[in-house]
């Protein structure tokens, strides 16, 4: 008897043993990421250490070279992708709106901003772009940059201004909608702006470069880019205006994801503010979720949505060429 029941015990801890093997989660998930390459290595790495069953690929790239991949894919009839995240809202609308998108709301996005996800959601934000001026710290003090962009428009900035050109940055694209319109701004700040001689630069990296060498006093700079640059050294200073402009990148799953499960368990890790919201916090890069540990003189995302100016990415999505073209009419001329 002692040894029959030895018997059905030891079947039934292998029966256990089994089924807890087969709720691990197990396989490979790919990931296309705009976030930086080091970002996504970081979560690579937490994600992996989380679940060891699962490998975290990934293609991290420009945003525009992630949409152009997937786009070959869909076209193909072969997506390799399960997780995409590229920098801007108006990108994940037109899937959506072409059908290309699986509906999937994560638990974790119950604590982004509304103004943040999508209303079905078909995507949430899982990091925050934010304006403000990024500085040179050789050709100015700290006392000579103002707290808000109406500050710009005199002559100590006379030719001293830089932006990245709207055509080929999706993130100053959304800034000038979100300016024209604003009724404190208009496209007449623009005018203004131009008749203060500011220029425009072909990234925010050219941008970035031409400000820390003391070739300009200052720029419309993204906070994390600005961080990461003064955490290595580089004589540039970030200050936060008073009117903000700021936008979340949002992550989505394409339909034909090879690996759907995967994919939202890659998803609720991103958003999961002990995982992947907690992780960006190293790189400078502000949270979409609300209430993560922050770096001193990061905003949380809650102020930030309370304060930023509305953009409406479907209305910008439609009206893009139209605003790039009066754009450059005032800019390049």
């Amino acid at each position: 008897m002692k040894k029959i029941l030895a018997l059905v015990l030891a079947c039934m801890l292998m029966l256990c043993a089994a089924a807890f093997a087969a709720a691990e989660p197990a396989g490979n998930v790919m990931i296309y990421s705009s976030a930086g390459e080091d970002v996504v290595l970081a979560i690579k790495e937490a994600f992996e250490a989380k679940y060891p069953g699962v490998k975290l690929d990934y293609y991290a790239a420009t945003s525009g070279k992630c949409v152009t991949k997937l786009a070959t894919e869909f076209q193909s009839g072969t997506v390799a992708c399960d997780v995409f995240w590229p920098a801007d809202f108006s990108t994940t609308i037109s899937l959506k709106n072409n059908g290309q998108l699986e509906q999937y709301v994560s638990p974790f996005a119950e604590n982004i901003d509304p103004q943040f996800k999508d209303p079905d959601g078909y995507f949430a934000g899982a990091r925050m772009l934010v304006f403000g001026l990024t500085y040179s710290t050789i050709a100015c003090t700290e006392d000579e940059i103002p707290d808000n962009y109406d500050g710009l428009l005199t002559d100590n900035f006379y030719n001293q201004i830089l932006m990245s050109d709207p055509s080929g940055s999706a993130s100053t694209r959304a800034l000038v909608y979100a300016f024209v319109n604003n009724e404190k701004y208009g496209w007449e700040f623009f005018e203004n702006l131009k008749k203060n001689a500011a220029e425009l630069e072909s990234s925010s990296g050219a941008v970035n470069n031409k400000v820390a060498s003391g070739s300009y006093k200052l720029a419309f700079g993204l906070d994390y880019t600005s961080r990461n640059l003064m955490a290595d050294g580089s004589p540039i200073n970030y200050k936060d205006t008073t009117d903000m402009v700021a936008m979340a990148a949002p992550i989505c799953i394409p339909v034909g994801a090879p690996n759907l499960e995967l994919a939202k368990l890659l998803y609720d890790f991103i958003l999961d503010p002990q995982g992947g919201q907690k992780i960006l916090t190293q790189f400078y890069t502000t949270p979409v979720v609300s209430g993560v540990d922050l770096p001193e003189g990061m905003l949380d995302s809650a102020y930030i949505a309370e304060k930023c100016m509305p953009i409406d990415f479907a209305d910008l999505s439609e009206k893009s060429t139209e605003l790039l073209d009066r754009f450059d009419a005032i800019f390049k001329k």
